[in-house]
């Protein structure tokens, strides 16, 4: 039998993705572990832009899952959550693991993890602890928190936060955020070639905007970007949108996305590959929306952040957040505040990140390549 064991990563959406490269890299380097990728939902999507083709740039050993119904609908998002947990359990039955990596609170991520937990491999889980508002993700983001075997959390609150859910001690870790390797080690696009390729006035305000939907009002979706979008049109500012995520209500959001796309000053993309991605955010003048990009990575470049209605409530934050309602004025005088007042701008060049020191995939590695066999690591149990 090999000593080398193996890592399966799991990831059904692009920026996810992100977060596992840096862990994926210095797996390349180790002589104890070796690795594989399932790729579902999302990346498989050319509604959002098959951002399977970005996996396979950084990595190899590539096993796609197309799990996800095209349709937006409530109905069929739990439908795809039925397909990924049969689609995954047939592939990891064919690769057989010694560990599956999963990351966040997505409903592909709880197919996977359902089918990892069932065929008993160890299931490591990064991000357990957080808390949002984002809709259904809360409670499955604490679901997969009682199947995983391990916890790599990106904060302290976090951290204590599952300890207190029950899980023993030596399970959970306080890494932070692999994401913030990469930023420290400035793998992004520079600012000359990405206001060339963007066609951006660095002296003018450059607004980067991605809002997705809400599970818990699905329904409000349409206003809540709208009112997003009014406040934008408004101020007519350079601005670059990006589509939101396969929740239901996406289609709603990328409708009233595509109606300003006559406008000068906006662009939209379905997807922007994370170097891009990283260097719009390094020159941006604010990040506006509710995406975790705003809460976990515009701190590593000093940038504000509007975070627009609760999908990030309760999320730990640096001091470079403003919080608002779906209401375009209230939008609108936050962006003008983001760009224009000074104090709050002293006050973001001051933020640090609360979600770790940029170097979370050595933390990860270092552990992965010192637990014990998966027999142990399997047999959960309760700490009250």
């Amino acid at each position: 039998m090999s000593s080398v064991r193996k890592v399966c990563f799991f990831t059904g959406k692009r920026g996810g993705f992100t977060h596992m490269i840096p862990v994926i890299e210095r797996i390349k380097e180790s002589d104890k572990l070796d690795y594989c990728i399932i790729a579902s939902d999302m990346h498989l999507s050319g509604t959002f832009g098959n951002t399977i083709t970005e996996v396979e740039t950084w990595t190899e050993n590539i096993y796609p899952i197309g799990s996800m119904l095209d349709s937006d609908s409530k109905v069929s998002r739990a439908k795809s959550i039925g397909i990924g947990i049969m689609s995954c359990a047939q592939v990891l039955d064919m690769i057989k693991p010694d560990f599956v990596f999963v990351l966040g609170d997505r409903g592909e991520v709880l197919a996977m993890a359902i089918s990892a937990m069932e065929m008993n491999i160890p299931i490591l889980h990064l991000f357990g602890g957080d808390i949002t508002q984002g809709g259904v993700d809360e409670p499955v983001r604490h679901a997969i928190t009682k199947m995983a075997n391990i916890h790599f959390t990106s904060n302290q609150e976090s951290f204590d936060r599952v300890l207190r859910m029950g899980e023993e001690p030596w399970r959970v870790h306080n890494v932070g955020s692999p994401a913030l390797d990469l930023i420290r080690q400035k793998r992004f696009t520079p600012m000359e070639e990405i206001c060339k390729r963007f066609k951006l006035d660095i002296n003018s305000p450059i607004v980067l905007l991605l809002q997705h939907s809400v599970t818990w009002q699905v329904e409000e979706a349409e206003y809540q970007i709208r009112q997003t979008m009014e406040a934008v049109d408004e101020l007519g500012y350079q601005t670059i949108g990006i589509y939101p995520c396969s929740d239901p209500g996406y289609a709603a959001i990328i409708n009233v996305l595509s109606r300003y796309e006559d406008r000068s000053y906006f662009q939209l993309y379905k997807n922007i590959d994370f170097p891009d991605f990283w260097g719009l955010m390094n020159i941006a003048s604010v990040f506006i929306g509710n995406s975790s990009a705003g809460i976990m990575e515009t701190s590593s470049f000093r940038v504000p952040f509007v975070n627009i209605g609760i999908r990030q409530e309760g999320r730990l934050r640096a001091d470079n957040a403003i919080d608002v309602y779906h209401d375009k004025k209230r939008i609108k005088d936050a962006i003008q505040m983001a760009i224009y007042d000074k104090d709050f701008k002293d006050r973001v060049e001051g933020c640090v990140s609360p979600y770790g020191d940029g170097r979370a995939s050595e933390k990860i590695v270092d552990i992965i390549e010192g637990l014990d066999m998966p027999e142990y690591l399997i047999r959960k149990k309760m700490t009250y």
